[in-house]
């Protein structure tokens, strides 16, 4: 996933939630230009304050590729 498609799937979400970017930073505990850069496509966050406004939303990121399913069983033999 493009950053670009990571900001409209959080703006999309945000606005169904009846979130401003305000207010969903504030849930997430984050700052307001955190929410505003991750939206606008801007690489510049940390994946934790990403992880809050998907938590907030509702939303997790699953792997898609052609070696994911081999991932998954060595992550599962490793846990």
């Amino acid at each position: 996933m493009r950053s670009e498609q990571l900001g409209n799937l959080i703006v999309f979400h945000r606005k169904k939630a009846g979130l401003t970017q305000v207010g969903l930073a504030e849930l997430a505990g984050v700052s307001r230009s955190v929410v505003q850069d991750l939206e606008a496509g801007k690489g510049r966050t940390v994946w934790e304050h990403v992880e809050s406004i998907l938590v907030v939303l509702n939303l997790e990121l699953q792997p898609v590729g052609p070696l994911v399913e081999e991932w998954k069983r060595s992550w599962e033999v490793s846990q």
